[in-house]
């Protein structure tokens, strides 16, 4: 990751959680504690956060449960790592032998790909980054939906998609979201949310997947209904009041 990348997401960070240590962000961004240091020195210069003993505090206000932009999966990549491979880990637990699987797009699910167990597996997707961890695994049967190619996301989207992904039968369906909030998976494109909403439909089982900071927030656009869903694999690390307020609809396993 080059140096201003990596700085943005720190600035991303800082704002989402809205104090950031220097041990965190070294953590989260796979750097030293002096990388991480001199990083949030020069931010502080920049007037992009704010320097306090240890780290970093957020110059904005506590973010809005609406999302202001889209961000790019290069972005989403440093976000919320660990939590994100547990919830891969906990995901890849439902998956037995021969079952066919829509994997969708997102980091988190891109975490639940790296660690599918070692069986015979039919995998559809219209995630490149799922593609490229797992077309090496030659005990895996792999399907790419055609359509638009959308670079910020990593993923095809579009009518030709759609139209492809009605063909398919699946056995189990796992669906990254940007926000879940009010009975409702929310993700930034119509198009995103049009792809992943029909594989949904077309699976037996049906499963979102989402780490805390994605619990009471909304993005764009309305894809799926909770109470439709099988369960939501949240992993640990979020409120009892989140918790209550998503078991309302659907189970989460955590």
């Amino acid at each position: 990751m080059l140096k201003a990348e990596r700085q943005d997401a720190m600035v991303e960070l800082t704002d989402e959680l809205q104090n950031l240590s220097i041990k965190e962000a070294a953590e989260r961004l796979g750097v030293s504690e002096m990388t991480a240091r001199r990083d949030l020195d020069d931010l502080a210069e920049e007037g992009r956060v704010a320097r306090v003993r240890g780290g970093a505090q957020s110059l904005k206000p506590r973010q809005s449960p609406v999302l202001q932009r889209e961000r790019s999966q290069r972005e989403k990549s440093v976000l919320h790592v660990a939590e994100k491979q547990a919830i891969g880990a906990l995901a890849a637990t439902l998956v037995e032998a021969n079952d066919t699987l829509f994997l969708g797009t997102g980091t988190t699910v891109e975490a639940m790909a790296a660690q599918l167990p070692p069986v015979h597996l039919r995998v559809i997707t219209n995630s490149l980054p799922v593609l490229s961890l797992l077309e090496q695994r030659e005990d895996v049967d792999l399907y790419l939906l055609g359509g638009f190619f959308r670079r910020r996301m990593g993923a095809v989207v579009g009518s030709v998609a759609e139209a492809t992904m009605e063909r398919f039968g699946v056995s189990k369906a796992f669906i990254g979201v940007n926000g879940i909030a009010g009975g409702h998976a929310y993700t930034s494109t119509t198009e995103a949310g049009d792809v992943q909403r029909i594989a949904l439909d077309q699976a037996s089982q049906r499963y979102l997947l989402a780490d805390p900071s994605k619990f009471d927030r909304r993005d764009f656009y309305s894809f799926y209904d909770l109470a439709d869903v099988d369960a939501v694999v949240a992993g640990s690390g979020f409120s009892a009041e989140a918790k209550a307020a998503v078991e309302q609809y659907a189970p989460v396993i955590e």
